[in-house]
């Protein structure tokens, strides 16, 4: 599910974002960059003819403006990199699935400048991307502090970097408000007294409040206190597992020593499933919960104002406000979701939301490059302060101006956003989002206190709901740099023995929630576990905490 992770996964798409200060600077042969100005100038215009770069997006998605439309070329950010850089990037882009298309372009040896890939495993072992390291040491020292102790993770066995990425949590930045929650319906909330939500004691009387009060909706037909839906591997109880303090879309708990084990060896593990189990057996929890899918779970339960609680991710709820007031309900106008984190007594910090210092995708030089040197001025430049807000959001004077010594978007702007106008049409008018798949990064805030996406930013566009869910859910976020691929170079009998498990991690658990009285849950409980060892769990935990130890060290530069 990680549908946050949702979104922060897809080049440079969905606008995700927490807080860093002076994350990115300028620094070096990239001249200063003035906190007031972030359009100021890196290096003087040049009067010699621009260096073209060519570079291919093959890192999937179907771009708005196809290859050959003018917009590459002639919108403002592309502009504006030719005036102070002296470069110009000739793009092609391509659509479907672009991998195939890509190694039929790399077998034929022609090939451009730059490439975006999702994985970069071929043209490094071809030989095709070429060393980083000195090109970052002579022209991407802001690259390099930007990206801090994360390129020890993209170094090869050989010591060299061989790519980039993209959409990396920056060194000292703080990630956003997203990641899964608890939500709660405000109109209910506030009629119960707003009570306390910070444990899951507190959750368990709040709703046998809402039982109490609210056993059915205005038009007859039942509430759940609690529902849910089943998607992916793990919901709805995937909430859950993050609240008790297992990373949410992993699977696994990390020891004190750093040791891997599957979630339900955690010492609070049994406390989660058999509080699932305590709201199954009241009635408190939609008994539908664990078989419906998410369409029908939304047509049947949310839709129909059917649901005051629902624990997954914040986005899930966050637009169903719509669909009430457009309906006409009673008090439609308080009847969106507020997003809580509970934690469990034995629990550990709940881990809600994962980012990752490493990053998502890939991007090379290749060996074919004239220029390697322009190409990492280019990628240098996207990594400062001024580089990669401007990428982000086109350049200061069309959607955005300072004010007050802070980026802040022009009310014409502001006003066709708060619309809900296609983003396709503001990024032909200010170029912004499409340099930024290339290094960039929106995750973290400016030094400036704003999102990197300026329209995304709550304060920017008053968005008193996605306030109080940034202000819930921020503190709850963990690094995944180290979480990722630990299944990387497993042999056949351990990658056999995983898929085992995990199919047991998720459909056994029912079992234990499902339960018809709590002895036999705790029973179910211990079952589970036993079920998941005979699969092959601890073979499996060996090699994903001598992996994860290996990315720690490697992550420290060891």
């Amino acid at each position: 599910m990680a549908v946050s992770a949702i979104c922060i996964a897809m080049l440079g798409a969905c606008a995700n974002n927490g807080g860093g200060k002076n994350a990115g600077e300028p620094s070096g042969t990239s001249g200063p960059s003035s906190p007031s100005s972030p359009a100021s100038s890196q290096a003087a215009p040049s009067k010699e003819a621009p260096i073209t770069l060519t570079i291919v997006n093959s890192g999937g998605g179907t771009p708005n403006f196809p290859t050959g439309d003018p917009f590459w070329e002639n919108n403002p950010v592309a502009k504006q990199i030719e005036e102070k850089l002296n470069i110009k990037l000739k793009w092609d882009v391509y659509s479907g699935v672009g991998k195939d298309k890509l190694n039929v372009v790399l077998a034929s040896g022609e090939y451009p400048d730059l490439i975006m890939l999702s994985d970069p495993t071929r043209v490094i072992a071809d030989k095709i991307a070429i060393p980083l390291n000195d090109l970052i040491e002579q022209y991407g020292p802001d690259l390099k502090k930007k990206y801090g102790s994360a390129l020890n993770m993209l170094k090869q066995s050989d010591g060299n970097i061989y790519h980039l990425t993209n959409s990396y949590l920056p060194e000292g930045a703080t990630p956003p408000g997203y990641g899964y929650s608890l939500q709660v319906r405000t109109d209910i909330y506030e009629a119960l007294g707003s009570p306390k939500l910070e444990t899951s004691d507190d959750v368990y009387n709040y709703l046998k409040q809402v039982k109490e009060k609210y056993p059915k909706t205005s038009d007859g037909q039942t509430m759940y206190p609690l529902s849910g839906f089943n998607r992916n591997w793990g919901s709805p109880y995937f909430g859950m597992i993050a609240m008790a303090g297992s990373p949410a879309d992993s699977k696994v708990y990390v020891g004190a020593d750093d040791s891997i084990k599957f979630w339900p060896k955690a010492p609070w593990a049994k406390d989660v499933l058999m509080f699932y189990n305590k709201l199954y057996r009241e009635g408190l929890i939609d008994p539908e919960a664990f078989t419906q899918d998410y369409a029908t779970w939304q047509k049947s339960k949310l839709y129909p104002a059917r649901v005051a609680a629902h624990i997954g991710g914040w986005n899930q709820t966050y637009d169903v406000l719509k669909t009430y007031t457009e309906a006409n309900m009673p008090n439609a106008e308080k009847m969106y979701f507020q997003n809580f984190v509970f934690k469990f007594p034995n629990g550990d910090k709940p881990a809600v939301f994962s980012v990752s210092k490493k990053g998502i995708g890939a991007l090379i030089i290749t060996d074919k490059a004239k220029h390697p040197e322009a190409a990492m001025k280019l990628l240098n430049y996207l990594a400062t302060e001024e580089g990669n807000f401007m990428a982000m959001n086109g350049p200061q004077g069309i959607q955005w101006d300072m004010v007050d010594g802070k980026p802040t978007l022009v009310k014409s702007y502001l006003d066709r956003w708060l619309a809900g106008e296609k983003q396709v049409n503001i990024e032909k008018e200010t170029g912004m989002g499409h340099y930024a798949r290339l290094v960039g990064s929106d995750l973290g805030k400016t030094s400036w206190g704003t999102y990197w996406i300026l329209k995304d930013d709550p304060i920017a566009t008053n968005d008193t709901r996605a306030q109080q869910r940034d202000k819930e859910l921020s503190p709850y976020w963990y690094d995944a740099t180290t979480l990722g691929d630990l299944m990387v170079g497993a042999d056949t009998d351990t990658m056999a023995k995983q898929q085992a498990v995990d199919k047991r991690l998720y459909e056994n658990a029912y079992s234990v929630i499902l339960a018809k009285s709590e002895a036999e849950s705790a029973a179910e409980f211990d079952k589970y576990v036993k079920e998941l060892d005979a699969a092959g769990a601890v073979e499996v935990e060996e090699y994903m905490t001598k992996m994860h130890k290996q990315y720690v060290q490697q992550l420290a530069g060891k």
